[in-house]
């Protein structure tokens, strides 16, 4: 009787499976992600989208939480947050106990934008002559224009394209992910795009040490969507959905 027992259990077992009834859920907290409270592109907004589906379908929950960058590394450092959602490579390689999830969540382009007319240098490295606009508590510019010596920070995107458009800077640098519209028409009268980005760069999540063993499930569900078109999808929704809110900013 115990052995028939034993064998119905292994034959419901299979029953079940087979009828794709859903596994119960994994137990546990939310699992919180620093995003970036400066970020005025669909930058972050996709990073999101893209996270919080891939962790839907590994059975997770996630839960953003803007922060200033330089605010929220240290904490995820420390293990108060348990990932980023976006961060360039060397972030990771500088941090230890982060783990970059090897699948590049977007790629962000720095644009250079100049009075129609206007003339400049085409690389960052060469604009130490003219003064340079960008929008306040974005890192990667920060980063990139240290011991510049003309730059002006502004507080949002529409105060940097006014700054621009009054002459009170030469070019106004902006982040955007790759493929991302570009400013709406509307903001950029007498103003004109450089032609070509001047950094280009992947950007990735990371995950605190402590969630090791989630890193390959995570990359592979990350890496499916990816080639699957369902990232490249998610992206396009978040931006139209966020183009309203940059607008305004």
């Amino acid at each position: 009787m115990r052995g028939l027992s034993r064998h119905r259990r292994r034959l419901l077992t299979l029953a079940l499976l087979a009828a794709g009834l859903p596994r119960p859920a994994l137990a546990g907290p939310a699992l919180r992600f620093a995003t970036d409270v400066n970020d005025q592109s669909g930058l972050a907004p996709g990073a999101r989208a893209l996270l919080g589906r891939a962790f839907e379908r590994l059975g997770l929950e996630v839960r953003f939480e803007p922060l200033p960058l330089r605010r929220s590394l240290p904490m995820t450092e420390l293990g108060q947050l348990d990932g980023e959602a976006l961060r360039i490579r060397a972030v990771a390689a500088a941090h230890p106990d982060l783990l970059l999830v090897p699948v590049p969540l977007a790629v962000v382009e720095v644009r250079g934008y100049v009075r129609r007319g206007t003339s400049v240098a085409r690389e960052i490295a060469g604009l130490a002559p003219w003064r340079i606009g960008y929008p306040r508590g974005v890192v990667l510019l920060e980063g990139l224009l240290a011991g510049l010596p003309h730059r002006v920070e502004a507080t949002n995107r529409l105060e940097l394209l006014r700054l621009l458009r009054a002459g009170m800077v030469d070019i106004a640098l902006v982040t955007a992910a790759s493929g991302e519209p570009d400013i709406d028409p509307a903001q950029l009268a007498g103003l004109a795009r450089l032609p070509a980005p001047l950094h280009v760069a992947p950007l990735f999540a990371l995950l605190h040490g402590r969630h090791r063993a989630l890193l390959p499930r995570l990359a592979d569900m990350l890496q499916r969507m990816e080639d699957s078109g369902e990232s490249a999808r998610l992206r396009s929704s978040a931006w139209m959905a966020a183009q309203p809110l940059s607008a305004a900013r």
